[in-house]
């Protein structure tokens, strides 16, 4: 088997991760094998996954999971020195919420129980800033470089979760686009490429309910520095924000503004659409990024949904009559995770088509190689608990209904595109100005160095003349 090991760092990427498992879970229901999922003697399989947040945002977990839990009362007593009665005081936890209640943390929302050592709180406490907190990338990286400087990174649970692969394929990343996980993860994935310097590895940057163009500065900055830190670890980059808004939005996708639980839920559909890619054998992890980065040249890659999408009869075998038909729904129906405007399929420069239960690989199949169309008859599963951001209310033609929820056609693509122009240049003129206070902690070397390649970044997607 080919294990895909995931890595999820901070608050963001861990709710897109937490409906990321349930998905998975509901893909892989009854399988014993799988390359996401470890299996366990007796006990249900578990994600092949390390999971990083700070101490307080882990919420509620199952018993196994309990961060603060030092034990079993029983446990308390047999390790204690005094041989007189004990008592044990604790502090309650927050409690799982029941269906409908508001979501104060991932964890609330979180299905699958992970192993052990998977769950991983970080402080800043010894080499942040005084609080404990790490607000800024370089916050983040400064506590990852001096916990890793104490206990090596890639020992203990991880080294655990290595050895457990037959033939590892990569590394598949969740990780915050800003702040200081941001860094956190920048830090880890540098290692990682130290020790495997072959291995792919997807980056997915997860932001929060805006859109790109609406972060504030001190954001972009992080993430323009993330973006040029990772460039040379980071095998293909995907951003993860809430999809644009737009006055005909795609009435198959109904998402409540400010509600992260339903936009990370979005986000976490398009990750699943392409593991569900690793999991069906259909691809391994560095063929997919080889296909839409185009041997590594494009590394930058937008991701698009149409969820419940309907392909409308082709009444030709004309290959040019059915692109125009693709690039129809794509810009009609297709949904992005950025401000990435692609426009249409014929405007790619690597692309793969995943398409399940909707038949929108045929448009494509003429004119694109195999190996850039995915098709699986079977529509995508979706669990009970799942938010119910694909339907529309009182519209029952435009999305699938209550009773097709679990069962849900979808079509996706991941691709380079010039679109992602602007959002490169947007990262460029946040580290325009070396001077500004925003890197004051950084050297001015290191700006410039940055600076540089988004440059590079901003030559490679610029419509060639």
């Amino acid at each position: 088997m080919r294990e895909v090991l995931t890595l999820q760092f901070g608050e963001n990427a861990n709710y897109v991760g937490a409906h990321f498992w349930s998905l998975q879970s509901a893909y892989a229901a009854g399988d014993r094998v799988h390359e996401l999922f470890a299996e366990r003697s007796k006990q249900p399989a578990v994600p092949r996954a390390l999971v990083f947040d700070a101490a307080g945002s882990f919420g509620a977990l199952p018993l196994e999971h309990e961060l603060q839990s030092a034990g079993t009362d029983q446990l308390d007593e047999d390790r204690g020195l005094w041989a007189g009665p004990t008592q044990v005081h604790r502090q309650p936890l927050h409690k799982q919420p029941r269906a409908g209640a508001s979501v104060r943390f991932w964890s609330d929302i979180a299905p699958v129980r992970y192993a052990p050592h998977a769950l991983h709180a970080v402080s800043g406490v010894e080499f942040g800033n005084s609080l404990g907190e790490m607000n800024s990338f370089v916050e983040g990286a400064r506590v990852f470089a001096g916990n890793d400087a104490r206990d090596d990174a890639l020992e203990g649970s991880f080294r655990v979760l290595a050895e457990q692969c037959d033939r590892m394929q990569g590394f598949h990343v969740l990780a915050d686009a800003f702040g200081g996980f941001a860094g956190y993860a920048a830090g880890f994935v540098g290692r990682l490429r130290d020790e495997y310097p072959k291995a792919p590895v997807l980056l997915y940057n997860v932001g929060r309910t805006q859109t790109v163009g609406k972060l504030g500065t001190a954001q972009l900055a992080d993430m323009a520095v993330a973006a040029a830190v990772n460039a040379e670890a980071v095998s293909m980059s995907v951003p993860l924000f809430a999809p644009r808004p737009d006055p005909e939005l795609k009435s198959h996708v109904d998402i409540a503004s400010g509600d992260f639980n339903q936009t990370s839920a979005f986000m976490a559909a398009n990750v699943a659409q392409w593991s569900h890619c690793l999991h069906s054998g259909q691809r391994l992890l560095d063929e997919i990024v080889a296909q839409v980065t185009q041997q590594g040249y494009y590394p930058l890659a937008e991701t698009l949904l149409a969820p419940g999408l309907r392909v409308p009869a082709v009444g030709s075998d004309d290959s040019r009559a059915k692109l125009a038909a693709a690039d129809r729904l794509v810009g009609r129906s297709f949904v992005a995770c950025s401000d990435a405007d692609v426009g249409g399929i014929s405007a790619t420069m690597g692309q793969l088509v995943a398409d399940r239960g909707t038949g929108f690989s045929s448009l494509v199949s003429d004119r694109y190689p195999a190996s850039a169309c995915l098709s699986d008859p079977q529509p995508a599963r979706l669990p009970r608990s799942f938010p119910r951001i694909f339907q529309t209310p009182g519209q029952k033609d435009s999305g699938p209904s209550a009773k097709e929820t679990e069962q849900l056609p979808v079509a996706g693509m991941l691709c380079t595109s010039t679109a992602s122009l602007c959002y490169i240049q947007q990262l460029h003129g946040a580290v325009h100005c070396e001077q500004s206070r925003l890197f004051k902690e950084y050297e001015r070397e290191s700006v410039r160095e940055y600076q540089s390649t988004l440059d590079r970044a901003i030559d490679k997607y610029s419509p060639q003349r």
